[in-house]
Formats: C-alpha cells, structure tokens, sequence
C-alpha cells in the first residue's frame, strides 16, 4: 500500500500505509517522486499554522501522472510533472464558477482547498491527488530533483509580476532564507540593485553569490541603505522575514511611493505599524503568493546548475520525522519517495 508521512499532531510525523487514491471528475493520480520541505509546512509541523489534523503536508513536489479521471486528456497519461496549489474551480473546470474565478484570480477562489495545507493531503507521500487543471509538465532538459524548486520560484517570481521591476531600482530584501534567496536572484536578474539583509553571515554571503550588490545586518541596513539611495530610501523592500519587526523595519527603509512586498503567509500579527510614515510618504503594501509555474519551469531549466546547489539534502520518506526537523537549519531539505531513493 502507498505510504505517507501524516502529520498527526504538532511536531509529530507518522509513517502509515494508505489505501491507494482513486481519481475523480477531472483529476489525476501522481506518482510522487520528490517533495520540498517549505516553510509553511515548517509552520504546520510546528504548529504555528492552523490547520486541521491529521494531514499530509507537502505542496512542492514532482511525480508521474499515472491514473487519469474521468474527463482528463489521455496526454497527461505517465507524463512527469508538478503541479500548482490552488485546487480551483477553475482547475476542475466547472461550468459554474464562484465570484474570484468568474473575475480571474482562481488562487482565490471561493471554493477551493490547498495541496498540503488546507483540506487536501499533499506529497509527503507516494501518491498524491489533485485535478488536472493544476499540472504543469516539467521540461525534458529539466533535473526531475531542480524541478521541486518550481513553485517557491512561482512564488518569488509573483513579487515582480505584481510590481514589475522597470531597471535600475534599488531593491532590499529582508530575510534571505529558503524563498527570500529565489527574491534575490530573480530581482537581480531583472536587473535591480539588491540589498540583502539578514543576522546569518552565512545568509548574507550566499546572497551575495546569488545576484546581490550588497549585504548588511540589521542593525546597519538603515544608515548603508539611506547612503545608498542617497538618503531616498529603497524603491522597494520585499519582507520575507515572516516577523513583526520585518515589515516595521519595510516601512521605514522603502521611499516615498515606493512598495513594500509581503512574502510570508505564516508571520505573527505585526502591531503597532507606523501608519503616518505610510499615510505622507504614500507607501504601498502588497501580499504576494502564488505565481507563474509556466514562467518558473523556464527559469529553472535555464538556470538549474546556479539553482541545484541550494537544495542542501535528500532524505527519504521514511525519515520524513528527522528530514523536516532539520530542515529548520537548512536551505532545502527535499524527500525522495522509495522508488527514487
């Protein structure tokens, strides 16, 4: 029977055999070759991001179509591919669509559930069920274990579909981590200034290795960003702390009408924002998710020899307990499935 590592209850990762999944209307059965360990499973394994329980985490992922539903195009049949969050009305293609996918933002839909994190067990498992609407076909010049970092590298790219870079911006970047170091690279590809900033030396060298100009600590990023721009501030400061004092410190770095982007789901509440800094310099504040797969498959088989290495281990499923708990130490832990390990 195909295997899963169920969350059962905070910081607990249970080994069981399931019964293999059968596919419905629209959807397909996956395979699942290799699962990233992200930060918002980090958040569920911790507790920290309510969900109900059990569950099986996992939303990055890559496998081989190996069952098809009713309704599935035969083409999808052995094909290996990831496959976006979002379980949509727009995704099983209903004839009646709810408010958010009749106005083209399906990642909101009204009715959906969420691979891995909300109401759909994901792929810490060898197999995993979501429609076909979701898949996206992973590029034969593509390394099947370079291809988990697709929908992390989505994720950051939607940071610059939202506030497009046009050329010589000063871009900060707060907290190059597992998702803030894909922020630094694509906004130094597209041609931006980059200054990173992190507490971890370690952080900040790699950041610097990965497109960044510059790279400060904290405690010093405020004086060296305002010698920077001139005493401006940044034209944009995207927040991949995920802490209260992330976002404070955003505020007060980026100028006036410039942008600050939010790129954690999982952060603490942050209290006692500067709404008067916001208010006279105009400052915006925007979310960012999800993004363009197609987009980042490109990306990734252009770029999978400068990207690989920050994958940092491979652990099987059966260690899915020690695999996730090290991976709040390190880069990208990614669980391999029994036939691929």
């Amino acid at each position: 029977m195909p295997q899963a590592a169920v969350l059962t209850a905070p910081q607990i990762l249970t080994i069981e055999d399931r019964p293999p999944q059968t596919p419905g209307e629209g959807e397909v059965i996956i395979s699942v070759e290799h699962t990233g360990v992200c930060g918002t499973d980090l958040a569920l394994f911790s507790g920290d991001y309510p969900s109900p329980l059990p569950l099986v985490c996992g939303h990055e992922f890559v496998g081989r179509v190996t069952e098809l539903g009713k309704g599935v195009e035969a083409h999808w049949n052995n094909r290996r591919i990831t496959a976006e969050i979002n379980n949509s009305c727009t995704a099983y293609k209903r004839n009646s669509l709810c408010t958010a996918c009749r106005k083209g933002i399906p990642g909101h839909c009204l009715n959906r559930d969420v691979t891995g994190i909300i109401q759909r067990d994901g792929a810490f498992a060898e197999q995993v069920r979501v429609p076909a609407g979701t898949l996206h076909e992973i590029p034969e010049d593509l390394d099947p274990l370079t291809a988990v970092l697709t929908e992390p590298l989505a994720a950051a790219l939607q940071t610059f579909e939202m506030t497009p870079i046009k050329g010589n911006e000063t871009i900060v970047v707060l907290g190059p981590g597992r998702l803030g170091i894909l922020v630094v690279f694509i906004a130094a590809l597209k041609g931006a200034r980059v200054i990173a900033c992190s507490r971890s030396q370690s952080k900040r060298k790699r950041a610097l290795k990965f497109g960044a100009s510059e790279a400060f600590d904290p405690e010093n990023i405020s004086e060296n960003v305002m010698e920077i721009t001139e005493g401006l501030g940044a034209d944009m400061v995207v927040d991949v702390t995920g802490k209260p004092e992330g976002i404070d410190l955003a505020i007060n770095l980026v100028r006036p009408r410039g942008v600050v982007s939010v790129k954690t789901t999982c952060g603490l509440p942050a209290k006692g924002i500067n709404m008067t800094k916001l208010v006279v310099d105009e400052v915006q504040i925007q979310g960012s998710r999800c993004g363009p797969f197609d987009k980042a498959l490109t990306l990734l088989s252009e770029h999978q020899n400068k990207l690989r290495p920050l994958i940092t281990s491979v652990r099987p499923l059966k260690e899915a307990q020690d695999a996730v708990e090290s991976a709040f130490l390190e880069s990208k832990v990614v669980l391999a499935m029994p036939t691929d390990y």
